[in-house]
């Protein structure tokens, strides 16, 4: 939120988003048996960023919508 107040936005609103970690972890394991195919499809560089950056990431990932608005008159 401080990036957003740095940028003069005002924070309107925070929805936690606590069942998304656990729901990419998932993602992520239901995909592993598919992993020849998707390098073939998107490439080795691209399918080994997103499974070796994202996953161990998950764990410990704080999931939030947030709503921001921009100060009326400009900005």
């Amino acid at each position: 939120m401080e990036q957003a107040r740095a940028a003069g936005l005002t924070v309107e609103y925070i929805d936690e988003q606590p069942y998304e970690p656990a729901m990419r972890r998932r993602f992520y394991r239901l995909r592993q048996p598919h992993e020849a195919e998707l390098r073939r499809e998107l490439g080795d560089d691209q399918a080994t960023r997103e499974a070796e950056l994202l996953l161990p990431r998950s764990a410990t990932r704080e999931a939030l919508a947030v709503t921001l608005r921009r100060p009326s008159g400009g900005g």
